[in-house]
């Protein structure tokens, strides 16, 4: 595993528990700290795209080789 693909792990578990918060926070009626709500919203787009980039590198590099 490549450090980029760690990364896009770890920002991916990171987000579904900020989601998970934001979700606990909604049903409970408090208001949502605006730094959750942001990691919530992009993280997952994130760690998707840094995947994304994984995947076209190891092809490319399989293609090399």
């Amino acid at each position: 595993m490549t450090a980029l693909s760690r990364l896009a792990i770890i920002i991916a578990i990171l987000s579904a528990l900020a989601l998970v918060g934001t979700l606990v926070f909604y049903f409970q009626e408090i208001a949502i700290p605006p730094l959750l709500m942001l990691f919530a919203r992009l993280g997952l787009p994130t760690a998707f795209i840094l995947a994304a980039i994984v995947v076209f590198g190891n092809v490319a590099r399989r293609r090399k080789s």
